[in-house]
Protein backbone atom coordinates (compact mmCIF):
# COMPACT_ATOMS: atom_id res chain seq x y z
CA UNK A 1 0.00 0.00 0.00
CA UNK A 2 1.22 3.49 -0.87
CA UNK A 3 2.44 5.83 1.81
CA UNK A 4 0.04 8.69 2.71
CA UNK A 5 0.98 12.10 1.40
CA UNK A 6 1.38 15.17 3.53
CA UNK A 7 -1.61 17.57 3.07
CA UNK A 8 0.55 20.14 1.30
CA UNK A 9 1.85 17.48 -1.10
CA UNK A 10 -1.76 16.42 -1.84
CA UNK A 11 -2.66 20.03 -2.63
CA UNK A 12 0.33 20.35 -4.97
CA UNK A 13 -0.58 17.08 -6.72
CA UNK A 14 -4.15 18.33 -7.18
CA UNK A 15 -2.89 21.58 -8.72
CA UNK A 16 -0.50 19.76 -11.06
CA UNK A 17 -3.32 17.51 -12.30
CA UNK A 18 -6.12 20.09 -12.61
CA UNK A 19 -4.35 23.10 -14.16
CA UNK A 20 -3.67 21.43 -17.55
CA UNK A 21 -7.25 20.13 -17.68
CA UNK A 22 -8.63 23.60 -16.94
CA UNK A 23 -6.30 25.14 -19.54
CA UNK A 24 -7.37 22.72 -22.27
CA UNK A 25 -11.04 23.24 -21.42
CA UNK A 26 -10.63 27.02 -21.51
CA UNK A 27 -8.89 26.83 -24.89
CA UNK A 28 -11.68 24.71 -26.42
CA UNK A 29 -14.36 27.03 -25.04
CA UNK A 30 -12.49 30.11 -26.32
CA UNK A 31 -12.21 28.59 -29.80
CA UNK A 32 -15.91 27.74 -29.84
CA UNK A 33 -17.37 30.91 -28.32
CA UNK A 34 -15.01 33.62 -29.56
CA UNK A 35 -13.50 32.24 -32.77
CA UNK A 36 -16.68 30.46 -33.89
CA UNK A 37 -15.19 27.01 -34.34
CA UNK A 38 -18.00 24.39 -34.56
CA UNK A 39 -18.56 21.84 -31.83
CA UNK A 40 -17.12 18.44 -32.68
CA UNK A 41 -19.75 15.75 -33.15
CA UNK A 42 -19.66 12.02 -33.69
CA UNK A 43 -21.49 11.08 -36.89
CA UNK A 44 -24.00 8.33 -36.15
CA UNK A 45 -24.49 5.89 -39.02
CA UNK A 46 -28.00 4.77 -39.96
CA UNK A 47 -28.82 1.10 -40.55
CA UNK A 48 -27.00 1.22 -43.93
CA UNK A 49 -23.79 2.28 -42.17
CA UNK A 50 -23.77 5.70 -43.88
CA UNK A 51 -24.14 8.93 -41.87
CA UNK A 52 -27.37 10.85 -42.49
CA UNK A 53 -27.18 14.08 -44.48
CA UNK A 54 -28.32 16.11 -41.46
CA UNK A 55 -25.42 14.82 -39.35
CA UNK A 56 -22.70 15.79 -41.81
CA UNK A 57 -21.52 19.33 -40.90
CA UNK A 58 -22.12 21.91 -43.63
CA UNK A 59 -19.18 23.64 -45.28
CA UNK A 60 -18.28 26.73 -43.24
CA UNK A 61 -20.79 25.98 -40.46
CA UNK A 62 -19.89 27.88 -37.33
CA UNK A 63 -22.25 26.44 -34.73
CA UNK A 64 -21.74 29.50 -32.49
CA UNK A 65 -23.44 29.40 -29.15
CA UNK A 66 -25.57 32.36 -28.08
CA UNK A 67 -26.14 34.02 -31.44
CA UNK A 68 -24.75 37.40 -32.52
CA UNK A 69 -23.05 39.57 -29.94
CA UNK A 70 -23.81 43.21 -29.30
CA UNK A 71 -20.93 45.62 -29.97
CA UNK A 72 -18.89 46.58 -26.94
CA UNK A 73 -18.70 50.33 -26.38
Amino acid sequence: MAQKLHPQARRLRTIIVTVPIMGATALVLYERLVLGKPQRTIPRPNKDGVPKESEIPAEGATGKVGGPRAPVL
